[in-house]
């Protein structure tokens, strides 16, 4: 079912019990984000949960949102620049997805204020550096998966993929060429995302891998 105008407008809308005005799009089984400009920005919490997104895109400025929901979805992707559309949201909460890899993680760098995430149920849990990376990625992250974020973790993190305001300045060139909150980029066969997937486990240097995870989402293949 699209998201249309009249959907959202109709939605069951009310303050939920920690005083947060929700809007409750949940069950509809809407395949992408649209049309939500009509809310006018009322809302501090949206819940997308049980649809069938396939990625966070498409959205308008919304100076309100704190909180994002959007388990039991089929969503892959995240779009960068949304913290320039999402300026206060506090907690993204991804559960059961199909996020894949750390690469996919990348543009949670593009939103600072993030506190509390949770990809659980994501294949990219899996991976052995998924929670020190998205450490690394949130510099005020206090909540993983619902699990505090222990100081040496932090420490770990920094260590082991640098700080994060080092990432933030390799990324500031990238960041001014893209639509914040749209997806673009060029569809890689599996052949070119397994080359660059190799590329990134065999290498040991740290820009070396933030340079393969821009040519990721950029849709280049490493020479």
């Amino acid at each position: 079912m699209r998201l249309t105008a009249e959907l959202v407008r109709n939605a069951p809308a009310y303050m939920n019990p920690l005083g947060e005005r929700e809007l409750n799009l949940r069950g509809f089984k809407i395949p992408a984000i649209e049309n939500l400009g009509v809310t006018q920005d009322h809302y501090q919490l949206l819940d997308f949960s049980d649809n069938e997104l396939e990625n966070i895109s498409n959205l308008p400025k919304l100076k309100r949102l704190e909180t994002f929901v959007a388990n039991n979805n089929k969503i892959s992707q995240i779009a960068r620049g949304l913290g320039s559309l999402l300026p206060k949201l506090q907690n993204l909460i991804l559960t059961n997805n199909k996020i894949e890899s750390l690469e996919d993680l990348s543009p949670l760098g593009d939103i600072p204020t993030l506190i509390r995430v949770s990809f659980g149920g994501n294949p990219v849990a899996k991976h052995r550096h998924y929670r020190f990376y998205v450490i690394h990625k949130l510099p005020k992250l206090r909540v993983l998966d619902f699990q505090k974020v222990k100081p040496k973790e932090r420490d770990a993190a920094n260590k082991l993929f640098g700080k994060s305001e080092d990432s933030k300045k390799n990324m500031e060139e990238e960041e001014t060429k893209i639509t914040p909150g749209v997806i673009k980029k060029r569809k890689l066969t599996e052949e070119e995302r397994a080359k660059i997937l190799e590329a990134i486990a065999n290498t040991s240097s740290m820009e070396e891998m933030k340079r393969l995870e821009l040519q990721l989402y950029k849709g280049e293949i490493p020479e």
